[in-house]
């Protein structure tokens, strides 16, 4: 019996009998208690029978319902008595606040009905939660101080951005089925506070700026009572709120609501206090608990709000809760240069990083939009579709199992030749090769012993290039764990577009040649992110095919490279592998993405890693500093008769090693002859695209150490690859297309790093996924300029076969 469904006595006389036999005095406690559970069932959840009762009252009176639902959405519960009690913990902390958040709610709701929005959704406060949390920090973050009775315009005025960016950002995640959150108030206060600033004579912020300096933290100092209080101090920091009596009340709105809002926002806060004493953050904001509230926000998002409430999404509601938690380490020190406050950008990245996530794992269900409404009731609907569904499987077997015996025989009584299924099987594809012959029409043909041997060897050399795909398929049937050390060789090589687990074999025999610790780390990142991906339900196909480990091996190498730390500083290995284990939630979140457009994700889940990572530490951090990235000051003294030909022609095998990091020019000749030895096609374009990079650096007068390093090849060997031959069919018009893609590619590199030095950040592969995806999205009327279908994607030389006999295929059409 599932969950919510009404059992009705087919008897009545039965309940009567049982009625009859209830002793008197049990009867009176039953009713009491039936009617105690009624009265709490009218004020938990969303009080949908109040919303019902109010539908026929005046506007007036119906406004103040959806002002205060629109208060208590902010953390995701529609309950009006749950706001009520949330104004009364902000008027606790400030009654001016108050004031302006009820401007802010206020406005944004009459801004939503006279823009004429979805009545339900304004009546269930979606358009009210975005301007109360602009009314509160616009009044937190104001210089004046409090009752500066001029801010209340620019509240008013900013509320009513929020309808509209929350009109405009939901058509956009219509597409897929997301919730826009609190982005339209992060939208509307960073361009408030952007375009007023601390010097404004009108309306002054505070000033905020960036970490200078390590800070001096005595561990013996900590707290323990206040890192207790700091939880409910994070709950009512989404309010901006540090009373700890202001973050109770929250806490008591959201039980009456709902308990596992309540526990996973306690959960999330805890999760964020914890984080930020594992980076060593000062125990001043970890007391106010400003790394605690877009954990908390996130936590509750996953746990049972937009997923159903199983383990497994309780689980990933505590990885995502940590994930935010850093990453909110990463954008504050980013918005810190900008003298710009952190809001809820955090929880809003990483809950639809999370929600974007595809798992083959039935326990990982996402509720759709349309039927969220609050824990307990999404989990009683998420056990309803799973009852359909075994019922639905239950009644396919039942009629598979009834074909069989009525199909089986045929009505002469002989036997068939074949079973269906095996006539399924014989295709037009494998019936090409057959050919009818008598006896006579044969005549042997002697072979030369030399042709014999070379068709051997021709076999045995097949068995080692492109994808080893009989290799994979022999591995099928053996144990996991032989299976799984080819998955990771495969992802290895797959971090220069290779499949191939024989080619990793020789690029970590590079790594060992640059250093011994890069190639622990790089090890460690790609079993990590494979094993993540197993454990997330993934795609198994592409599991074995090593796409979800490369990005996790360049988490390692990088990692270890761009540490201050130095080599063998042991610390390192676990941000390394918990940075890893994002990479396949990065993958499967922008692979929904992109499949709209038939793209691949490329080094995009590597990069926001390795970025957030590095952003989140820099060089002040006490425990993982970096090492220290300075934008140019002045103009490079370059002389052209210093230029040294043999240092440039070996900077390509270099730009080539740089991929993963390494400098050591017989690394980048290994990893060439890694590339050889699965795609002629890919070696070439490597180190084609090498020096590309090469002569677009000199072009620009670039220091000849940046050159000879290896830093203006890397981006353009991988443009090159991925365009000539590998998403495009091999032409020798994609092949011109590969040359500018890795020309673009070295420019395009040289304007990212100059922006990204000034966030003291690494370029990464930046230049190289936004060329590749800018040349992958050209359309156009050539047919010699094809773009193989995703699925459909190998090695540059079998993609070349199938767009040749796709030509082949549609020529034969034509003339039919």
């Amino acid at each position: 019996m599932e969950l919510g469904e009404i059992v009705v006595a087919e008897r009545p006389g039965e309940r009567q009998l049982y009625e009859e036999q209830k002793p008197r005095g049990q009867d009176l406690p039953g009713r009491s208690r039936n009617r105690i559970h009624q009265v709490f069932g009218y004020l938990t959840g969303e009080m949908k029978e109040y919303g019902e009762w109010m539908k026929n009252k005046p506007l007036m009176v119906q406004l103040v319902d959806w002002i205060l639902r629109g208060t208590s959405q902010v953390m995701f519960v529609n309950n009006p008595l749950s706001g009520l009690i949330i104004l009364a913990g902000i008027f606790i902390q400030s009654p001016w606040w108050m004031l302006t958040g009820c401007t802010g709610t206020t406005v944004s709701t009459l801004t939503a009905l006279a823009l004429s929005q979805d009545r339900s959704a304004i009546a269930a406060g979606l358009h009210g939660y975005n301007g109360i949390l602009v009314g509160v920090l616009i009044a937190v973050f104001s210089d004046k101080g409090d009752y500066y009775w001029w801010l209340l315009p620019p509240v008013a005025v900013i509320s009513m951005a929020c309808p509209i960016l929350s009109s405009a950002l939901g058509s956009i995640f219509s597409k897929w089925d997301l919730p826009v959150f609190t982005l339209p108030f992060n939208i509307a206060v960073t361009l408030y506070l952007a375009a007023t600033g601390h010097y404004n004579p009108f309306f002054p912020t505070t000033l905020i700026k960036p970490v200078a300096s390590v800070p001096n933290i005595t561990w013996s100092a900590i707290n323990v009572p206040l890192l207790l209080q700091s939880i409910p101090v994070g709950v009512g920091q989404v309010y901006g709120c540090e009373n700890p009596w202001t973050g109770g009340i929250f806490l008591v709105a959201l039980l009456i609501s709902s308990p596992l809002i309540c526990l996973h926002a306690a959960i999330g806060s805890t999760v964020g206090m914890f984080a930020a004493l594992s980076i060593a953050s000062p125990f001043d904001s970890v007391y106010l608990g400003l790394h605690n509230y877009n954990c908390a926000l996130a936590c509750i998002a996953i746990g049972g709000m937009f997923y159903a409430l199983t383990w497994q999404t309780h689980l990933l509601s505590l990885a995502c809760a940590l994930f935010c938690a850093y990453s909110g380490a990463a954008l504050a020190n980013a918005l810190s240069l900008l003298g710009l406050p952190l809001c809820t950008w955090p929880f809003c990245f990483s809950a639809l990083l999370f929600l974007l996530i595809n798992s083959d794992d039935p326990a990982i269900y996402k509720i759709p939009l349309c039927k969220v409404t609050y824990p307990e009731a999404n989990r009683i609907y998420y056990l309803r579709m799973k009852g359909r569904a075994s019922e639905r499987r239950m009644e396919d077997q039942k009629q598979k199992e009834q074909k069989p015996s009525s199909n089986s025989e045929i009505s002469t009584g002989g036997t068939p030749l074949c079973t269906p299924k095996k006539c399924q099987n014989i295709s037009m594809e494998s019936s090409v090769d057959v050919k009818i012959e008598t006896k006579g029409e044969r005549k042997p043909i002697k072979q030369n012993p030399l042709t014999k041997a070379g068709k051997r060897v021709c076999r045995a050399v097949g068995y080692i290039t492109g994808d080893m795909k009989e290799f994979g398929a022999w591995l099928k049937d053996k144990p996991l764990m032989i299976q799984f050390i080819d998955w990771v060789l495969r992802g290895i090589s797959q971090g220069m577009f290779v499949n191939n687990p024989l080619s990793g074999l020789i690029v970590v025999a590079g790594f060992l040649v640059q250093n011994p610790w890069w190639t622990l780390t790089g090890c460690l990142g790609t079993v990590v992110s494979t094993l993540t991906a197993l454990i997330l339900g993934q795609d198994r196909s592409a599991i074995a095919a090593g796409l979800y480990g490369y990005n996790g091996v360049l988490v390692g190498l990088l990692m270890a490279i761009f540490s201050a730390k130095g080599d063998y500083h042991w610390w390192l290995l676990l941000p390394v592998a918990l940075v890893s284990m994002t990479c396949p939630v990065f993958t499967s979140a922008l692979g929904s993405v992109f499949c709209k457009w038939d793209l691949p994700v490329f080094t995009l889940p590597f990069n926001l890693a390795l970025t957030l990572y590095l952003a989140a530490s820099g060089p002040h951090n006490l425990f993982f500093p970096t090492t220290v990235i300075q934008p140019a000051t002045a103009t490079p003294n370059v002389t052209w008769t210093d230029a040294e030909m043999p240092m440039l022609l070996q900077s390509i095998p270099v730009g080539v090693g740089q991929v993963y990091g390494c400098n050591n020019p017989w690394t980048g000749g290994i990893f060439l002859i890694a590339l050889f030895i699965s795609s002629p096609l890919i070696c070439l374009h490597a180190a084609i695209g090498s020096a590309v990079g090469m002569l677009a650096a000199l072009s620009l007068a670039t220091p000849f150490s940046k050159i000879y390093s290896g830093l203006w090849g890397y981006n353009s060997s991988l443009s090159c690859v991925a365009i000539g031959g590998m998403f495009y069919a091999f032409t020798w018009q994609t092949h011109l297309l590969a040359i500018a893609c890795a020309l673009f590619s070295a420019y395009l590199g040289a304007t990212v790093t100059n922006m990204l030095s000034v966030l003291g950040v690494p370029s990464g592969t930046w230049s190289f996924c936004l060329s590749a995806l800018t040349f992958l999205l050209i359309t156009t009327n050539n047919s010699a300029i094809y773009k193989l279908p995703l699925s459909k994607v190998t090695y540059p030389e079998a993609n070349r076969a199938y767009y040749l006999k796709m030509k082949q295929h549609q020529r034969s059409c034509c003339e039919v």
